[in-house]
């Protein structure tokens, strides 16, 4: 177990008390039925750096069958616990790290993301797996910060990224062959700084598809 991983596992039982993170899951997949992404039917989805399943769970509600996907287990025995709890029968786990060259089991009709993204030393690497497991005609969908001072984080362990500049992001995914790239603010995450004065950190959702 790396060091990231090891301090997301120790994080997990206490990760959804934070209100903050329950709202941003709503307003991403708020953000995501704006765009337009649960329109046609999706069999399969996949929602890479699930945590503790706060967006997994809004999917379930929209696709036939969705997989979280996250390294720690700490994070996905929370999500087990809420899919018991629930009775859910399509939603599944996966333990895998695509960074490290973890293999995939499925192709996928959508793919989602939040707040993952940041915490990945090199994006283009595990962008482009999640390009080679999106279905012809996939829709890709990543939740992050717009780039910021550093402030956001208070602890910098396993933060690689201080946010993504969205024209840079959007080149990135054009390179590796998305296509339609979109991106629109989802939320806006509000944080007090050491002075005291409120600072707001946008969060984006950029959507894309991988061509027919």
């Amino acid at each position: 177990m790396d060091d990231d991983t090891a301090r997301f596992d120790a994080r997990a039982a206490a990760w959804d008390a934070n209100p903050m993170r329950q709202k941003l899951a709503r307003d991403i997949a708020a953000a995501m039925t704006a765009a337009g992404l649960f329109r046609q039917p999706i069999p399969l989805a996949l929602d890479f750096g699930c945590g503790t399943g706060l967006l997994t769970l809004k999917l379930a509600a929209q696709a036939e069958q969705v997989t979280g996907l996250d390294t720690s287990a700490g994070m996905l025995a929370e999500l087990a616990t809420k899919i018991e709890r629930a009775g859910l029968t399509n939603v599944a786990m996966l333990s895998a790290d695509l960074a490290a060259g973890d293999p995939l089991p499925d192709h996928y009709d959508l793919i989602a993301s939040a707040m993952a993204l940041h915490h990945i030393p090199d994006p283009a690497v595990v962008l482009k797996r999640l390009w080679a497991a999106a279905k012809p005609g996939a829709h890709l969908a990543l939740a992050d910060l717009d780039s910021e001072s550093g402030a956001f984080h208070e602890d910098k362990a396993g933060v690689y990224h201080n946010g993504f500049d969205r024209i840079e992001l959007a080149d990135m995914l054009a390179g590796i062959g998305f296509t339609g790239i979109d991106a629109a603010t989802a939320a806006t995450i509000e944080k007090t700084g050491k002075n005291g004065q409120i600072i707001p950190y946008p969060v984006f959702l950029m959507t894309a598809r991988k061509p027919q």
